[in-house]
């Protein structure tokens, strides 16, 4: 584990980046080459984290698989940007490679689940970052917006992501990549 101290000064490359060892009690993510740490998340975070991942697994074709904990090249041009999202929906020709991140020429979706303290990197920062790489579906779940925005599903047209899917009363309802219809509140179930 790098101390503090065993840091790089300034911006990084994607070398220097594999090169460290991180924390794993952390999530770490390089942004424009910037190390950028986050807090591990939250229980309520992780339960809709396992209670999505299980609606999608139900709902997906075989030719897709949904992942946890990998890390997305965003951008590996100096200087690069590789995030941690929370979910992310690649087809299974990628895990067969079994890469060491995912590019994001190879996503199909990426969903961010939002934690106190991530909100403007998720539905500001992240969005940009995903449409500018060419990641075609964007999904933001957000329990402590405002009703119609606590499920965004977005889709990337003309380099800017436009809101498809929505929440309809307590439904959750999409259309693409994925057609899936259920209530909100199944997320929060333990």
């Amino acid at each position: 584990m790098a101390g503090l101290a065993e840091f790089p000064r300034g911006l990084v490359t994607l070398e220097e980046w594999d090169a460290l060892e991180l924390d794993e009690t952390r999530r770490w993510e390089l942004v424009e080459g910037g190390i950028v740490i986050t807090p591990r998340p939250r229980p309520l975070h992780q339960i809709v984290s396992k209670n999505l991942t299980r609606l999608l697994d139900e709902w997906r074709p075989a030719s897709l698989v949904v992942l946890q904990e990998v890390e997305i090249t965003v951008e590996a041009r100096f200087p690069p940007t590789v995030r941690d999202p929370d979910l992310v929906v690649v087809n299974r020709g990628v895990v067969e490679r079994n890469p060491v991140r995912v590019d994001a020429s190879d996503v199909v979706l990426v969903i961010e689940i939002v934690s106190p303290g991530s909100r403007r990197t998720d539905r500001v920062m992240k969005p940009y970052e995903y449409a500018k790489a060419g990641i075609e579906h964007y999904w933001i779940v957000d329990l402590d917006a405002d009703t119609d925005e606590r499920f965004l599903a977005h889709v990337l047209r003309e380099g800017t992501y436009q809101r498809v899917g929505a929440l309809v009363g307590d439904r959750v309802r999409t259309a693409e990549p994925l057609a899936l219809d259920f209530r909100l509140d199944e997320l929060t179930l333990p």
